[in-house]
């Protein structure tokens, strides 16, 4: 690290997380496009992403441009603004089937408010979700949230047990929440043939399904995953990619439910009106066909270029990818399960990821993280990335004979 990086870690001592862990990440000064600078000026092509949020790329200037109009008219906090029928009117060109909308400040508070919402409505006390899935943060296991809600993990990954399973509990089983690309363990997605059968199963018993969208939102899809498997869920979550960087949580209900889409338990808090400038601007620019065929086209030449470079080092590399979103594992030959992607090797993994970083190029710096391609990575990125790989697979080739 630099000098700057050094200096400021000596006044970070009383911010524990900072400080402890400064040697395993950036500390960024400003982003840009598909790049992130540290303090000392040293850029890095960034597949981090925002934790996803950053589909159009760092600084946009079409966003900051929108969120720039929101400040001068310098409308505070708490009131409800036109730009919540603008977003509303706009998400509804790309995701037809919902017929009513939930604004919330982020994209956990929405799936929080969604759930407590279900229990209310059903009369069940049980969510089930399948092991893997984004962890929904309002507790697992016997736990339950402020709002009665019980959580249960489905472990099992084999399609029929877990539509036995929702068959069987279908009286105490109030939703079941499906998180199709499985980003807990990196990528492991969900065949689109076991995303409909789950479907058929809670139609059948009567169980409402929920997607959870909040990494796969706009990312794989215009219409996110329920365009990608064909499923069409009761109600589903956005966040992330939709607010461009700033946070905004979207609960969208299938037009059938009707008004039982009422409010929440209480007052949903309305987003910052900046969040909702920012995700009306990022549907403004993913309505292009061109962003997604840029997305898919630079994410499809880093994956193969990866595996290309593995297969000339003869090491055992996996890219799991769908649409812009992508997880690298080393050590295996393939991840399909929890299972496979546990036998990952972490400490080669870490090897790999720290020697990228002194290149000049970021990753989760932990396996089983989830990576992202943004529109502003541009061929040159990708090259330039590749190119860092190559080195870093050399250099640990030979220190491997040494």
């Amino acid at each position: 690290m630099g000098q700057r990086h050094d200096e400021l870690m000596k006044r970070a001592t009383p911010l524990p997380v900072l400080h402890t862990g400064a040697a395993d990440f950036v500390v960024a000064s400003k982003a840009q496009g598909s790049r992130v600078y540290d303090l000392d000026n040293i850029g890095y092509i960034d597949y981090l992403g925002g934790g996803g949020s950053s589909i159009v790329g760092f600084a946009n200037q079409f966003i900051l441009d929108a969120v720039k109009k929101v400040l001068v008219h310098g409308v505070p906090d708490g009131f409800h603004v036109p730009l919540e029928v603008e977003l509303a009117d706009r998400l509804a060109g790309f995701l037809p089937w919902v017929g009513s909308w939930w604004f919330c400040r982020n994209q956990d508070e929405a799936m929080r408010e969604l759930l407590a919402w279900v229990r209310r409505t059903t009369g069940r006390p049980q969510i089930l979700a399948l092991e893997g899935g984004a962890r929904l943060r309002i507790g697992t296991g016997p736990a339950r949230d402020r709002s009665g809600v019980s959580l249960r993990e489905i472990s099992s990954w084999n399609v029929d047990r877990i539509t036995t399973t929702i068959t069987d509990g279908a009286a105490d089983i109030a939703a079941v929440v499906v998180e199709p690309l499985m980003t807990r363990l990196g990528l492991i997605p969900l065949p689109a043939e076991a995303v409909t059968a789950i479907a058929d199963v809670c139609r059948s018993a009567d169980v409402l399904l929920i997607l959870d969208e909040r990494v796969s939102g706009f990312r794989i899809d215009r219409g996110g995953a329920a365009a990608w498997t064909g499923v069409i869920p009761d109600a589903a979550v956005y966040g992330s990619a939709l607010g461009g960087g700033f946070p905004i949580g979207v609960v969208g209900f299938h037009n059938q439910l009707g008004d039982t889409a009422h409010q929440a338990e209480e007052v949903l808090a309305t987003p910052h009106p900046v969040s909702l400038a920012a995700a009306e601007a990022v549907l403004s620019i993913l309505k292009n066909d061109t962003t997604y065929e840029r997305l898919e086209e630079r994410a499809s030449q880093l994956a193969d270029g990866i595996r290309n470079l593995a297969d000339r080092f003869n090491r055992k590399m996996t890219v799991n990818r769908v649409g812009s979103v992508f997880s690298l594992y080393v050590g295996v030959n393939a991840v399909t399960t929890g299972t496979s992607a546990r036998q990952a090797d972490a400490d080669g993994y870490g090897r790999l990821v720290r020697g990228l970083r002194d290149e000049g190029v970021l990753l989760p710096p932990v396996t089983g993280g989830t990576a992202f391609v943004s529109s502003a990575h541009g061929a040159k990125d990708i090259e330039e990335t590749l190119a860092a790989c190559e080195q870093v697979l050399l250099r640990l080739h030979q220190e491997d004979l040494s």
